[in-house]
C-alpha cells in the first residue's frame, strides 16, 4: 500500500498524500504520535524507498543541515558507501515546519531541489 506519491516538477519534488496516507497520518494524530518525526515521514515513504528512492545522510554529501534528503539519482557501493550522486531534494523549512504536519495540513509537501 503506498500512502504517498512522489512527483517531480519543475525545481522540487512533491509528495502527495494518498487516501490511505491520510487515514494513517490522522491515525496517528489520533493516537498521539507525534506526526512531526523523522520516523512518520519514513513510514510514509517506506514503498517509494523500495523502488528507487533513497534518505542521504547530509554528511554523506557534505550537506550543512539536518534536513531531510532524498535522492533517486545515486548508488552505493556493497558496503552501502554513497558513490556517485546526482540529483537530491531537501525541505528547507526543517527547523520551523514539519514534513508529516504540511502533509497533513495541504495534502501535499514540496521538498527542493539542491542546486
Amino acid at each position: 500500500m503506498s500512502y504517498v506519491t512522489l512527483a517531480k516538477l519543475n525545481r522540487h519534488l512533491r509528495i502527495t498524500l494518498t487516501p490511505e496516507g491520510r487515514t494513517e497520518l490522522q491515525a496517528r494524530l489520533d493516537n498521539g504520535d507525534n506526526i512531526s518525526t523523522d520516523s512518520t515521514l519514513y513510514d510514509l515513504l517506506e514503498n517509494c524507498l523500495c523502488n528507487g528512492w533513497e534518505w542521504i545522510r547530509p554528511e554523506e554529501i557534505g550537506a550543512l543541515t539536518s534536513a531531510p534528503i532524498l535522492s533517486d539519482d545515486c548508488s552505493r557501493d556493497d558496503s552501502g558507501l554513497l558513490g556517485q550522486i546526482g540529483a537530491v531534494y531537501w525541505f528547507e523549512k526543517y527547523q520551523i515546519q514539519s514534513p508529516g504536519e504540511e502533509l497533513l495540513r495541504v495534502g501535499h509537501v514540496d521538498f527542493d531541489k539542491a542546486e
